[in-house]
């Protein structure tokens, strides 16, 4: 067995996990979000970019895309995507918390509860400093978090599985309420030859309450436009699964 970081080795797997996924609805909800707020992006950055699946999709409409994440393995595979659909994207490795690229941007996007991955509040403050830092004047930051009730109601104490002709997995989670903090232990079965090698990833995801989102914007020079029920433009509610928020620098 073999401890790897978070995303390494799920990298191998990812794609078909989130086959579920709507990307192509997310993809369009960030354009209407576009309109609806008057930008006219010609550059973004996709932070927690993850494997590209948004990434290329909005390349694929002409936007200059750049994509950043923590993880390697994912990056590997984004770049792999990129080459066979003849896409030009740039992808860099480094972390939401302190990346440093030499170039602002017209939008920038932290999607999928990526945010949900700041441990406290000091790293979700560093983070929108991090994003401030490569926004352009004007520009529009989108991002969204999973709510309590997504996690109580949908993974809590649950375990899901699945077996595949290159790999299997077991993934359990388990949510504490006092600490608003969601662990997640994915055992990976992954085929190399003839035999199969066997990795752990625990991820954690802080849940964040709309009031401390919106707090720690203020803070950081931002102005919090929107905090919508995902996929609308409805003020989120108790029984928001996700939330999307859309902020611009001050």
């Amino acid at each position: 067995m073999l401890i790897t970081h978070p995303y390494e080795k799920f990298a191998f797997a990812y794609d078909q996990m989130m086959k579920n996924v709507n990307y192509q609805r997310w993809c369009g909800y960030i354009e209407l979000l576009f309109k609806r707020y008057g930008c006219r992006p010609k550059t973004i950055l996709d932070v927690a970019c993850g494997t590209g699946t948004l990434t290329l999709l909005l390349a694929s409409k002409g936007y200059q895309m750049t994509g950043i994440d923590r993880a390697k393995g994912m990056l590997d595979v984004a770049r792999e995507k990129s080459v066979e659909q003849q896409l030009e994207i740039v992808f860099h490795q480094g972390d939401m918390l302190d990346f440093q690229l030499d170039c602002k941007f017209d939008a920038i996007l932290c999607t999928y509860d990526s945010i949900n991955y700041a441990a406290n509040e000091d790293e979700l403050t560093s983070t929108f400093k991090t994003v401030s830092n490569h926004l352009s004047p004007n520009g529009l930051f989108i991002f969204d978090v999973t709510t309590e009730r997504n996690i109580v109601e949908h993974f809590h104490n649950k375990t899901f599985s699945e077996n595949h002709q290159d790999y299997s997995y077991i993934w359990k989670n388990n949510y504490l309420t006092h600490t608003k903090l969601c662990r997640t232990f994915l055992t990976f079965f992954i085929r190399e030859g003839d035999l199969f090698r066997r990795y752990e990833e625990v991820h954690h995801q802080r849940i964040f309450e709309v009031s401390t989102v919106h707090d720690l914007l203020n803070a950081t020079g931002y102005k919090m436009l929107s905090a919508y029920d995902m996929y609308t433009f409805n003020r989120w509610n108790r029984s928001s699964d996700r939330i999307n928020f859309t902020a611009q620098i001050t």
